[in-house]
């Protein structure tokens, strides 16, 4: 059960009691809790409990669900997911009755429609469109907006109108039917067994709360597993906060065991030694890979103009290449979209026999909260042996989320995620228009379920955000994406190609070469970045991403929006380090 760990992951997946795991990057860490998970499940002594697993993307709680099946562990008592999943299904979509404000029903605002009502208001308020205006609550359940509060509340009044509700208020109402209903989580501590919370550093403090609600019921057992890395808290504009271990014990009325996974996997040791130029906690960390004295190649590059960057960093990717470093190995990154679609689109027409994954290249916004979003994948991604059980659990969310809007299906099924995958299975199109093919097999899917799909309300909202959102984005100059079905069915295929994206977008993520540019003071970090030492926990994240070579660039020729030339981040170029 425990073959292929070292002492520090036996010993914290052995641990009987909660634990507070600090894990370097490359330690490890997902493995650790994937191994916990399976060993807690062999450990259950009925089926009535439940083992949670709180991921901050759901291509976490994916990677866990696969490598507890590649375990040969039973996974029917394991729930993982986001903590927004979590509050829909263990506690809004179960007790929204009791909530005057959800009782008549509720779908969730897609990130589409919050943002086309922010951006309405703000021109109607005479803001700029980069203005940042914070939907966010407090754990009281104050909005955190003051400056343009109107505008929020104008914001929530046109949500509620349509019996919509966004993100963040999906962790205020969870938060509220908690804190005024304790016998809900005194009901969901007796049900756990264990849960366990992946990037505790990136937690907001109302997900805290609401964890800590569950918690401190007066009734129940459960314990926690909690893991991250105070080094790679770069969410402190969104919230995130990277609790000590004195606080999490005492906001959680749990006593929780400090443990650590130092070893480095991943990277071989000059990465490491370089990486800690940007370390802010004193692990030694230690490379025990078997690239772990592997020679590195690490540079930086601040004399190139922004007009030949793309040229300079087709010609590191070509280089790679022809070394026979796999495409999926390498990865080209920024801080910010302003600077990662371009830099997408100029690579694809300079390499177009080269593959990419970049979500700039999609013609679809990757939109996870909108309903025609989910039921899109299931028609763009094939069934096979390998993606069979993706597909039912994506089949599984689809349905409950139907009955949220008063639509069931398949009530005499026993297994309705199957008779839906059927019926999905059997509809084809022949139009090679990627939005036709779509539009034809939602409109022959919902006729075989008996369903009009406009008569609807929240299916209707839903449809119009998928095809506004995703026509406007098709016929924008500047993306110049295809429209035919093959493309949209690529942007499924994250097996394949270069990776292009944000500093965010590839955490936890890992490559053999990383090829990062814009990293200049303003953008690297933000102008409005106020987290302590934000600079350095985004270039300790970068830089631990590679595992033997790195190529760091901090381009000139941009200039702010009162033309200031921007300069290279100041805890880069303040290094004392001989590059290659």
């Amino acid at each position: 059960m425990l073959k292929g760990l070292n002492k520090q992951q036996i010993d914290a997946v052995t641990e009987p009691s909660s634990v507070f795991l600090t894990a370097c990057p490359g330690s490890g860490k997902t493995r650790a809790l994937t191994f916990k998970i399976a060993y807690e499940l062999n450990q259950l002594i009925t089926l009535k409990k439940v083992i949670v697993a709180v991921t901050f993307t759901n291509r976490a709680a994916d990677e866990i669900k696969k490598r507890i099946r590649d375990l040969n562990a039973e996974d029917s008592n394991l729930w993982a997911g986001t903590i927004h999943a979590f509050c829909l299904e263990w506690i809004l979509r179960p007790y929204m009755c009791y909530l005057e404000e959800l009782k008549n029903g509720f779908s969730i605002s897609d990130e589409y429609n919050s943002e086309n009502i922010i951006d309405s208001l703000k021109k109607q308020y005479n803001l700029k469109y980069w203005d940042d205006v914070s939907t966010r609550y407090s754990v009281s359940g104050e909005k955190e907006e003051k400056i343009n509060k109107a505008l929020i509340d104008e914001y929530h009044e046109l949500l509620s109108k349509d019996r919509l509700i966004d993100f963040d208020q999906i962790l205020h109402y969870s938060n509220k039917l908690l804190s005024l209903y304790p016998k809900i989580s005194e009901t969901l501590k007796n049900m756990f067994q264990m849960i366990c919370v992946d990037e505790y550093q990136d937690t907001q403090e109302l997900q805290y709360a609401i964890l800590a609600n569950i918690m401190n019921a007066k009734t129940g057992s459960c314990k926690m597993f909690v893991v991250g890395d105070e080094d790679q808290a770069i969410y402190g504009s969104l919230g995130g906060i990277a609790k000590t271990h004195s606080e999490m014990q005492k906001q959680f009325n749990t006593v929780f065991k400090k443990m650590e996974l130092s070893g480095n996997y991943r990277s071989n040791q000059s990465i490491i030694n370089y990486c800690r130029n940007f370390q802010t906690s004193d692990i030694d960390i230690n490379a025990v890979g078997n690239n772990a004295e592997d020679p590195a190649v690490i540079t930086y590059n601040n004399t190139v103009h922004k007009d030949f960057l793309v040229a300079h960093i087709v010609e590191i990717i070509k280089k790679k290449m022809s070394e026979g470093v796999p495409e999926r190995e390498i990865c080209v990154l920024a801080p910010t979209w302003y600077l990662v679609i371009p830099m997408g689109r100029k690579l694809k027409s300079l390499l177009p026999e080269v593959n990419f994954d970049a979500v700039g290249l999609s013609p679809l916004l990757k939109n996870k909260e909108n309903l025609w979003f989910k039921i899109a994948r299931l028609f763009l991604v094939p069934p096979s042996p390998k993606s069979y059980i993706l597909r039912k659990r994506w089949a599984k969310e689809i349905i409950n989320e139907l009955q949220c809007y008063d639509v069931f299906i398949f009530e005499e099924a026993l297994y309705k995620e199957k008779e839906f995958l059927k019926v999905i299975n059997s509809i084809n199109s022949n139009n090679d228009d990627g939005l036709d093919y779509l539009r034809e097999c939602f409109y022959y899917l919902f006729d075989v379920l008996e369903i009009d799909i406009h008569s609807n309300e929240h299916l209707k909202i839903h449809w119009d955000a998928f095809f506004e959102g995703a026509i406007k984005r098709l016929e924008n100059p500047d993306f110049e994406l295809s429209k035919d079905i093959e493309s949209f069915k690529k942007m499924f295929k994250h097996e394949e190609g270069i990776v292009i994206n944000t500093c965010h977008g590839i955490k936890g993520e890992e490559f053999d070469t990383v090829i990062s540019f814009g990293l200049l003071h303003g953008k690297l970090p933000n102008w409005n970045e106020k987290t302590e030492r934000a600079a350095e926990k985004l270039l300790y994240v970068i830089c631990s991403r590679a595992k033997r070579e790195l190529h760091l660039i901090s381009e000139r020729g941009r200039t702010t929006g009162s033309g200031n030339a921007y300069l290279p981040t100041k805890e880069l170029i303040s290094i004392d380090y001989t590059y290659d």
